[in-house]
């Protein structure tokens, strides 16, 4: 295909980092399913069927097969145009939906933690729908219909060294809402510790929810910043570890639910088992865990 000088060589300049990036990221997704696996045969396929089941099941795999897509892209050679703006097309779109998903998992944090405020769920839910609304208008009114040229004479994948900043804007949207999540998990992990309330169950949620919300608003941040200040040709390279840090942490919060919900089941069942004169021990060591439980229970069920 005939490009001109500028746009060829902002293709051949983005081709081997992003194409490297994007395989080290869907390496790391396989090592990290591959450690899990034994935690998800057990905690997951096991379960009967639930919301929470699908969910699980949803994340984990369509982040792994967009991966899958994106470095099989990359290494084809005979693609045409419309296929590369198609592409870039479901690239915006998968992200976005992918994101969503991990959104409802920590929204089911949220509203456990919370002790069910459906309220403060709905008010988050409706920043959301908002936001996405708005995103897709202007995608809709101001991209351009030509989003990627084919692959050029001797190198492989599709380029989009003229991709609007715009698309920027599917990592803006998810931002918003991480940061509204994120502040209500550090606000709860400020009461929790500076009153010393709660169990050492609600303890473990806030703490781990904190942490996978950090990682997840650190690979958006990083996304946003590199599309609207990074070089034309290198916009995508860390789009890759965005399907594999939103997979992996959002798949890891429901398996630490299902894993958390086993444990506390576990627990129950032996205290049937368990002499009268040992179960004030157990009691004061599940000590208002059981209405966190049951509200994670709830939100996955």
């Amino acid at each position: 295909m005939s490009l001109s000088g500028q746009s060829l060589v902002t293709a051949l300049e983005s081709t081997a980092p992003t194409k490297y990036s994007t395989v080290a990221s869907l390496a790391f997704l396989i090592y990290d399913h591959a450690i899990t696996f034994d935690a998800e045969v057990a905690n997951v396929w096991n379960r009967p069927g639930s919301f929470g089941k699908i969910l699980f099941i949803w994340t984990r795999y369509f982040g792994l097969s967009s991966l899958i897509i994106a470095v099989a892209v990359s290494f084809h050679a005979s693609l045409s145009s419309k296929v590369c703006s198609g592409f870039f097309w479901w690239e915006a779109i998968s992200i976005t939906v992918l994101n969503v998903s991990v959104e409802v998992i920590l929204m089911a944090r949220v509203y456990a933690v919370y002790n069910n405020n459906k309220r403060l769920i709905y008010g988050v839910a409706g920043v959301r729908l908002v936001t996405f609304v708005v995103i897709v208008v202007i995608w809709a009114l101001y991209l351009p219909p030509g989003l990627g040229f084919p692959p050029i004479d001797g190198l492989t994948g599709c380029y989009a060294p003229t991709t609007s900043t715009l698309f920027g804007l599917c990592f803006v949207q998810s931002g918003v809402t991480e940061i509204v999540l994120c502040a209500c998990m550090l606000y709860k992990a400020w009461i929790t510790y500076k009153y010393n309330y709660g169990s050492p169950l609600l303890k473990v949620l806030v703490v781990d929810s904190v942490i996978y919300f950090a990682s997840i608003f650190a690979a958006l941040l990083t996304n946003t910043l590199l599309f609207f200040i990074a070089p034309r040709g290198l916009v995508l390279i860390a789009l890759g570890w965005e399907y594999a840090v939103a997979c992996t942490m959002g798949s890891r919060l429901l398996l630490s639910m299902f894993e958390q919900t086993s444990r506390q089941q576990m627990l129950t069942d032996q205290s049937y088992h368990t002499p009268s004169y040992l179960l004030s021990d157990i009691r004061m060591q599940g000590q208002s865990a059981s209405h966190v439980e049951t509200t994670s229970v709830l939100t996955i069920s």
